[in-house]
């Protein structure tokens, strides 16, 4: 086991080599294998940064981050520009499913929040914040919901179809994406159009329900 100032200078050096980082600007104290990062860096992602590298160092048993970021007069932006370039960025990442994330501003602090199918896609959205010019934190509140078997959403439908004597027809074709539910075919009358549409509704973790049955 490494004593607390051998941890010390490693952290150092390995602050050191990283490029984007001015390693001098960054104080490390260890207490008992615990890092304290303390100083200030330009960007949020220089902060995050100095985090990853303690973190990677071995013996190192946690990492308390005091580091602030100080934004200068010149790369500071307004709660405008940031939110703007956030979603600018959302735009152009084809990872992130934008429509499900929404994006506060404040004062150069990010919240993330909204639901996604995927870790990687939470995971996808806080790293593409990082970077943005003038974010001083970001807090990612997006939860993850995986979308809903479509095996068993289709066994549901049918089976419910089926328990209702007024559904006559059997030529109803199911298609799912994700939470959405596609109902294509056809129905003797309008009652029974509304009667399969409702037994797409009851089933658990559909969100939307596209009727496209014909009236025959």
């Amino acid at each position: 086991m490494k004593s607390d100032k051998k941890i010390q200078q490693d952290v150092t050096e390995a602050l050191q080599w990283e490029p984007i980082l001015n390693a001098t600007a960054i104080g490390v104290a260890v207490t008992d294998g615990v890092v304290t990062l303390s100083g200030h860096v330009d960007q949020y992602i220089k902060k995050r940064t100095a985090e990853s590298v303690a973190k990677r160092v071995k013996n190192v048993k946690a990492v308390a981050v005091n580091i602030s970021v100080e934004i200068s007069s010149k790369d500071n932006s307004n709660d405008t520009e940031i939110g703007q370039a956030v979603v600018e960025a959302f735009r152009w990442n084809s990872l992130i499913p934008q429509d499900n994330i929404k994006v506060k501003v404040e004062n150069g602090y990010i919240t993330l929040e909204g639901c996604v199918e995927w870790q990687y896609q939470k995971q996808e959205a806080y790293k593409t914040v990082k970077p943005v010019l003038g974010v001083k934190e970001v807090y990612n509140l997006i939860s993850v919901k995986p979308a809903i078997s479509k095996a068993l959403v289709k066994d549901q439908i049918k089976k419910a179809m089926a328990r209702n004597a007024d559904i006559k027809s059997d030529k109803i074709a199911i298609d799912i994406s994700g939470r959405k539910v596609t109902l294509k075919g056809t129905a003797g009358s309008w009652q029974e159009r509304t009667l399969i549409e409702n037994a797409a509704w009851c089933s658990p973790g559909v969100t939307t329900v596209i009727d496209e049955i014909e009236v025959r």
